[in-house]
């Protein structure tokens, strides 16, 4: 599966935050201050919402609740309107603002299927990191709150 994704926790109290411009997290929301991966998942009996991950459950596998509920969704490379119960998507945008459906995510890496980008082709692995600090043809950045 690689690395995974970080998971949101404290200890003693106080937030475990990852370095400044890298990576979100995925975990639990309810930490203040915490910075969650967001993913557009299609939950068996609702449509296509917004939500973080509670898990990681393989390298395209992950626990997400929407406003539909929480399932295991597979990361899948299409538009969010495009998905399919018991699928999740994420859209990655490039230093110029073009973006990228992403076809799996690790803690440092996504790799990527253009939509309307050029700086990376099919099946290229890019740096993500914090919105605004993307840097041509190396990183790009995805949905966080």
């Amino acid at each position: 599966m690689g690395r995974p994704i970080k998971t949101a926790k404290t200890v003693a109290g106080i937030l475990k935050l990852p370095a400044a411009n890298t990576t979100g997290t995925i975990g639990d929301t309810a930490l203040a201050g915490s910075t969650q991966v967001q993913f557009t998942g299609f939950v068996t009996g609702g449509s296509a919402n917004t939500g973080p991950a509670n898990s990681q459950k393989g390298s395209k596998t992950f626990n997400i609740t929407t406003s539909d509920g929480t399932e295991d969704l597979i990361l899948t490379p299409v538009a969010s309107g495009a998905l399919a119960a018991g699928q999740c998507q994420l859209t990655a945008t490039d230093s110029a603002g073009d973006t990228y459906n992403v076809s799996k995510i690790s803690s440092r890496y996504v790799t990527l299927t253009p939509v309307d980008g050029t700086e990376f082709t099919t099946g290229q692995r890019a740096l993500w990191v914090a919105s605004g600090s993307e840097v041509a043809g190396v990183s790009v950045s995805i949905p966080l709150a």
